[in-house]
């Protein structure tokens, strides 16, 4: 069976044969491969990314419903002959499961970023991930880490995603911002920071950390801060 692999943005290099496949990386990144046959296997599929031995990698096929489902080196699987059909190869062992939205999902690291799940559920950028337990909703930025590997299966909802945060400043001051990066300049002049005095970020473990000139900051619900003179004691 030959295959044509080429860059998604690049043009083929040859007459493309029928069935277009998309196989990415851990880090999203796809490659376009195009086979000959209907019928390919994992192995196959690792082989023609150039990842081998193939023993170690982990194959999973996208499904149009947004599920994954893991792809052992000698099964087969029927390849779209009307769209692309998606994988991803990626190296690892035991797969971790969860789930998003009732959709089932398997990945062979323990970690994900939010907008990679948001990508496989097929989310749209006013939907955030939150991870709902008895007692407490956590609500995931784009860009957070999200750990998929703990000692049970996760299961993941989405939910309209708000355009605002609420911050607060000076212990017990809240201020509503659109959600978006600020300069350390920015937050001073909303919050009102003396002139003169620095700002500081307020860690959840409670270390104030001073804000450099210039810096940049995406803010997130629940950011906390506060400011203090140059001689470094608090306002």
């Amino acid at each position: 069976m030959d295959t044509v692999l080429k860059s998604v943005d690049r043009e083929p290099q040859q007459q493309a044969p029928t069935f277009e496949t998309q196989i990415g990386d851990e880090n999203f990144d796809f490659l376009a491969v195009a086979f000959d046959d209907a019928k390919v296997t994992g192995g196959q599929l690792c082989m023609a990314v150039g990842r081998h031995p193939v023993e170690d990698y982990g194959v999973l096929r996208h499904l149009g419903t947004g599920e994954l489902e893991t792809l052992r080196p000698t099964e087969t699987t029927d390849l779209d002959k009307n769209k692309v059909s998606r994988f991803f190869v990626v190296k690892g062992g035991d797969t971790h499961r969860f789930f998003v939205e009732g959709l089932a999902m398997e990945w062979p690291h323990q970690k994900l970023i939010a907008s990679q799940i948001k990508f496989l559920a097929g989310a749209g950028d006013d939907q955030a991930l939150t991870l709902e337990r008895p007692g407490i909703d956590q609500v995931f930025d784009d860009d957070d880490e999200v750990d998929i590997g703990g000692g049970g299966v996760e299961r993941f909802k989405l939910r309209h995603r708000k355009k605002t945060v609420t911050v607060i400043y000076g212990g017990d001051v809240e201020f509503e911002l659109e959600r978006r990066v600020y300069t350390t300049e920015q937050l001073m002049t909303v919050f009102g920071v003396p002139a003169g005095y620095k700002l500081d970020i307020i860690a959840s473990d409670g270390v104030f950390r001073e804000m450099a000139p210039g810096e940049r900051l995406k803010v997130k619900d629940g950011m906390e801060f506060a400011s203090h003179p140059p001689v470094g004691q608090s306002s």
